[in-house]
């Protein structure tokens, strides 16, 4: 019968087997205009059946769903039932509570210094802001199986603008049962796919509310150069325009006055620049497009132009002229995103324009990112890409987000995986935080500032901003708010640069994940129950979350000891737990090398962690794509947008590496493409993929590529790592077809215990005809077992060993075990492989004798208390529910 049934003053549309829009109108005014939340795709379902009436009720069935309905009524409660056909305890009836089992979405903003948000929208969702401007939006996935958007009375979009609602009830049912991945797809066939941001949106970005000018803007940008720190792109907060209002759309001549020098040279280290915009303000006398805004909106020039966004004519003079002046063009470098920092109410009106319904923050929103994608005509589009809040369902088209002005404390940094992973739940995947550190009373926290930037390093984006912490009188006192790594003492700053550099190495798993969002229905950072939604021990994690396909992570976001600040927090020792998910493959401690068997039953993993860890598990032998680390020497700015030609395959360590006659293979798909056009869109990516089998001790590893991409890279350098295995024998083959031989280079990486394998400069076009093979030594045999969870102890060898040294006890004899420990990687034998145990007990009993018997360490507690929680270890899996987060338990 096709995807539409009308009966009377009732349209039922299939928007997909499983989804239903359900219209009531007393006239038949039936709406197929967009509206912000869905972009009315051709319907992909169909009616079964045109809905017979039997005992004044009708019945539709699709495959997926049963929709029973009282024609003669209009709708209220109990007079529809939608009713999944594969479960009938999956119902939905109107009038239903929304809340019912609803997993939340998210909300608008955290600012005005909110710590926490409550999701569910019934209450009040923020603590600092009133309901109405916070556009709290239930999630897409529920555990009664449905979950139901209202659209009533939202503005539609008429010939590309916002005009108020003509009907009356406008009601979407998602009935998806226990199929959260086929919600959010059946989700983003209505209301459009996530776009895939810009590849450098998901490197480091940095801002800071400060008064810079040319000169200090270059060096701030060379002093993540000189420290070898990753920087993709460059955010000017609101003192790059005209001084006086808030907000402005020229650029200020006094602190910038050889403008195009100096965004030339920022755009000559590769990094794109973005801008904060709070358009409230309008179009000023002094604004350098202000006459040609009043001649486009007909307006004698005299007086100022006010904000009338809701006014078509206004806002297209707005964009096309004002914010086009400052927007980078084929010839010429300008801004290549904006900030939106619109915060001055989310009202439905302004000057004689009303739009019921209608918010800014969305239409600024749409505006901004739409229009950049506009820019150039054909294939070759710049993506579109704002930095803004969150405007209501459909704002997920419009990435990245910016969550505001929260207040930074552990209370809120506590809060960030719950609220970033939710999000998932209505498409918005790319939640940024402000990240750094406290102020004031919490400026010496430094290793808040620490667990902050790691948490946004493992989250979808990653921004520094300070909002204004880092100057101001706090500055005479020195208690601002750190927003410069480098501001930090050397023990702080050096967790932070770590973190960025793996995030940065990271990019080529994250972009893959980005690239397949819309396909899969799965965002890169997700919650725990996406995973099995049957498990009910996957619900309620909110201290960890799913991280791209592979990975569980779990960012310490406690203290090592409240009473504790300053220099002294660098010897925090947290103990942590982790929850491995049931799995049939297994898990590995991501930093211990740990191995979990979860084919039966979920494991808390717990550990002790110091201050540059970042807690988290790998799918047993998964294989996780990573950009190797920048030559040293080399710069590591606008690494992010580059395209590959060198990629790492990093082979997680399985228990079948260890075990006499182990199984196992897997692979892994890598995108590449352009990273800052549409053409993707076009199917102009390139995909790599690495496959490999493990048998018999010996690793069988071929290669593929399919696609392509204009720019492409014409030659790659592959690596193979394999952490924590002894050291093997490999070999390179090549079709018989290859134009040429090939470099290959075999070394032992000392610091993830395990051999690497490079094979240099293969052409792309002869990937697939190359393999690799690499063999266990026979010799490790017995040993082999003893390497499994070494990665962990060498870790915490090393924390011992600095701690010790750094106070100058005593060394020699006395700590000759502990120090061989901590070089297991240098010394790598079958020998030594087979003596790991015993040179483990002996590491651990000299330090319990310096514990005992060392004067010094025994006058300075809180180093002592470090080392004997980092001997300890806290290691352990219980079988079993997983722990709820505030049990986690911080070592003092």
């Amino acid at each position: 019968l096709g995807p539409v049934v009308v009966k009377g003053a009732w349209r039922f549309t299939a928007v997909t087997d499983r989804v239903v829009r359900i219209e009531h109108d007393g006239a038949a005014r039936f709406v197929d205009e967009p509206t912000a939340a869905f972009v009315r795709s051709p319907p992909k379902g169909a009616w079964l059946s045109d809905g017979a009436v039997s005992n004044d009720w009708a019945e539709l069935n699709t495959t997926g769903i049963c929709v029973r309905y009282r024609p003669d009524v209009s709708p209220d409660a109990g007079t529809v039932v939608v009713t999944s056909r594969a479960n009938e305890l999956f119902r939905w009836t109107w009038g239903d509570d929304p809340a019912d089992g609803n997993l939340r979405g998210t909300a608008r903003t955290m600012d005005a210094g909110a710590e926490t948000l409550d999701l569910n929208c019934n209450n009040k969702v923020s603590p600092t802001m009133d309901n109405s401007q916070m556009h709290c939006t239930w999630g897409l996935v529920s555990r009664k199986g449905w979950a139901v958007v209202n659209d009533t009375g939202m503005p539609v979009l008429s010939e590309d603008w916002f005009a108020p609602s003509r009907n009356t009830v406008d009601v979407s049912v998602f009935v998806h049962g226990l199929d959260f991945k086929g919600a959010m797809v059946d989700f983003f066939h209505a209301a459009g796919p996530p776009p895939t941001p810009p590849r450098w949106a998901l490197g480091t970005m940095f801002t800071r509310w400060f008064n810079f000018d040319s000169d200090s803007t270059i060096a701030a940008i060379d002093d993540f150069e000189s420290r070898s720190m990753p920087l993709d792109a460059w955010i000017f907060d609101m003192n790059w325009h005209l001084y006086g209002p808030w907000g402005a759309f020229t650029w200020n001549a006094n602190s910038f006055p050889r403008l195009q020098s100096m965004l030339d040279e920022i755009r000559g280290r590769g990094l794109p620049i973005g801008a904060n915009m709070h358009e409230h303000d309008g179009i000023r006398q002094n604004e350098q497009t202000y006459a040609e805004v009043c001649k486009a909106l007909g307006r004698a020039p005299g007086q100022d132009i006010p904000f009338d966004l809701y006014n078509q004519s206004y806002a297209m003079a707005q964009e096309h002229i004002a914010i086009a002046e400052l927007d980078s063009t084929a010839i010429r470098q300008g801004i290549d995103f904006s900030w939106i920092d619109y915060q001055q109410g989310e009202d439905d009106h302004f000057e004689g324009t009303r739009v019921p319904n209608l918010n800014p923050t969305i239409v600024l929103n749409y505006l901004r990112f739409t229009g950049k994608v506009g820019a150039q005509q054909g294939p070759t589009w710049p993506r579109g890409m704002v930095l803004s809040r969150w405007g209501g369902l459909g704002n997920h088209r419009y990435p990245l987000g910016f969550s505001g002005d929260q207040a930074h404390s552990w209370k809120g940094l506590a809060f960030l995986p719950y609220f970033t992973s939710t999000a998932a739940n209505v498409g918005y995947n790319y939640w940024s935080h402000d990240t750094v550190g406290g102020d004031q009373g919490d400026a010496a926290d430094y290793e808040l500032s620490v667990r902050w930037v790691q948490t946004s390093a493992w989250s979808p984006v990653l921004r520094f901003h300070d909002k204004g912490a880092g100057n101001g009188q706090c500055s005479t006192s020195d208690v601002c708010a750190r927003v410069s790594p480098w501001d930090l003492p050397n023990a702080f700053f050096e967790p932070i640069r770590r973190a960025l550099q793996e995030r940065d190495e990271l990019i080529p798993y994250i972009y893959t994940a980005a690239t397949k969002s819309a396909a899969t229905g799965l965002a890169l950072v997700r919650p725990m129950y996406y995973e099995d939604p049957a498990d009910d021990s996957l619900y309620g994690l909110d201290a960890q979350y799913l991280f791209g396909p592979d990975m569980v992570i779990s960012p310490i976001t406690a203290p090592s000891g409240p009473e504790a600040k300053g220099f002294e927090q660098a010897l925090g020792a947290v103990n942590w737990t982790v929850f491995a998910p049931r799995s049939p493959g297994g898990w590995v401690d991501r930093l211990n090398g740990d191995l979990y068997s979860t084919a039966e039953a979920g494991t808390q993993v717990r550990s002790v962690y110091g201050i540059s860890d970042v807690p988290g598990l790998v799918r047993q032998g998964a294989v996780v794509p990573l950009r190797p680390p920048a030559p040293r020497g080399s710069s590591r700015l606008a690494r992010a947008k580059q395209t590959l030609d060198a990629i790492e395959f990093r082979i997680a360590p399985a228990d079948a590496f260890y075990t006499p006659g182990g199984r196992i293979s897997a692979s892994v798909e890598v995108v590449d493409d352009d990273g800052v056009s549409t053409d993707y869109l076009n199917g102009n990516q390139l995909r790599i993929t690495c496959n490999y089998t493990f048998r018999g001790g010996r690793f069988d590893v071929d290669f593929n590529a399919a696609g392509g991409f204009p720019g492409q890279p014409y030659r790659v350098d592959v690596r193979l790592a394999f952490p924590q295995l002894p050291p093997m024998k490999g070999s390179l083959v090549t079709s018989a077809e290859a134009s040429i031989n090939y470099d290959e280079e075999l070394v032992y990486d000392r610091s993830m215990l395990g051999s690497v394998f490079t094979l240099k400069g293969i052409l792309l076009r002869e990937l697939p005809g190359v393999s690799a093979h690499l063999e266990l030594d026979p010799a490790y045999g017995a040993g082999l077992p003893n390497l499994v969870g070494v990665l962990g102890r060498v870790r915490r060898a090393r924390y011992i060993k600095d701690a010790l040294d750094r106070l100058g006890v005593t060394y020699g004899d006395n700590r000759a075990s502990l120090t061989s420990y901590v070089l297991a990687g240098t010394q790598m034998s079958p020998e030594f492989a087979a003596d790991l145990p015993k040179l483990w007990d002996a590491a651990m009993a000299e330090t319990k004798a310096l514990l005992d018997g060392d004067k010094g360490l025994k006058s300075d507690s809180r180093r002592a208390r470090f080392v004997a929680a980092m001997a300890a270890g806290g290691a352990g899996a219980d079988q079993g529910p997983p722990e709820a987060p505030e049990e986690v338990v911080a070592l003092v």
